[in-house]
């Protein structure tokens, strides 16, 4: 995925936070790689996935999990045991 793919899914419009976006794929990739050995850009599923670890990470700097947050980070969790069963 590029830079500009990701800004679109996160309704980003601005240069500002390129950087720190990047730095989000890579750490979405190694964690799908850490939770199931590979990270395949051509797959939807782990797209899909590193789009929404990216979006949390984004939306959620504090690291700090709340109501709101555990149903994505439920989502993710679900999306991870998925692809390791799959």
């Amino acid at each position: 995925m590029d830079l500009e793919y990701i800004k679109e899914f996160l309704k980003v419009y601005f240069d500002d936070d390129n950087a720190y976006i990047e730095l989000l794929h890579e750490v979405a990739k190694e964690y799908i790689t850490d939770a199931i050995g590979e990270y395949d850009e051509t797959s939807a599923r782990h797209k899909l996935l590193a789009l929404n670890i990216i979006a949390n990470l984004y939306e959620n700097r504090l690291y700090t999990i709340d109501k709101s947050n555990e149903k994505v980070m439920y989502t993710i969790r679900s999306m991870i045991l998925q692809l390791q069963l799959g």
